[in-house]
């Protein structure tokens, strides 16, 4: 095999231990995006950003014919806006569940029938049904270990405790907003710094910037 069959060779198995989220700082942060087989943690505050991340990762599983699953605890998911941002509905399951317990219980059956991507997102506190036992997570994370499937959790605050491969905060710095004078002010788009807060493999501390536009001027 010469050198660039060698490296063509590593740079697909690369492709295939990963699954980009599309967000190339994140993905570069992530190592080359969610690993395939871990389940990596998401969390982050009120207005933080966590569901954008969500949405962009859905799109760009979605969008390049992978099968994915949400399972919506907070009930964000709004189908007309995720289509309009990417998400390939024909190949997202949507399961709103209504107690932690339950969702925690939907993703580990889910994911054992072999979904590529399986998104849990709790949504914000009040948690309903609170926390469930670490054990739980423990089995999350062996189930996408048996089943090769990208896993990630958003949550509000850390919840996977040392399930989770990598765990990731999120905190949006500023806002961005159009108009002036008098005109109204309308949303423009969001910047999230995401910190590594914890990788088996990696050092800590590592952060990315994420710049994220409103449907509106994304498409100007």
């Amino acid at each position: 095999m010469s050198a660039k069959e060698l490296l063509r060779a590593l740079d697909r198995r690369r492709r295939d231990d990963f699954l980009s989220t599309t967000l190339e700082p994140l993905d570069a942060l992530l190592g080359g995006g969610l690993p395939r087989g871990r389940m990596v943690e998401l969390a982050g505050r009120r207005s933080a950003g966590r569901f954008s991340i969500v949405m962009a990762t859905l799109a760009a599983a979605t969008s390049a014919g992978e099968a994915a699953v949400l399972v919506d605890l907070g009930d964000n998911l709004d189908p007309q806006i995720a289509a309009a941002n990417g998400v390939d509905l024909r190949r997202l399951l949507w399961i709103r569940p209504k107690t932690l317990k339950d969702a925690v219980h939907a993703v580990e059956m889910i994911a054992a029938t072999g979904f590529q991507l399986v998104v849990l997102d709790t949504g914000l506190p009040p948690i309903r049904g609170k926390r469930v036992p670490e054990a739980a997570w423990v089995r999350l994370g062996r189930t996408a270990e048996a089943q090769s499937s990208a896993m990630l959790i958003s949550t509000p605050y850390p919840m996977t405790g040392t399930a989770s491969e990598i765990v990731l905060n999120a905190q949006r710095l500023r806002a961005k907003w159009s108009g002036r004078g008098k005109s109204p002010r309308v949303l423009a788009g969001l910047t999230i710094d995401v910190a590594v807060t914890k990788h088996r493999h990696q050092k800590e501390g590592c952060s990315a910037r994420l710049e994220f536009l409103t449907l509106e001027y994304s498409n100007s």
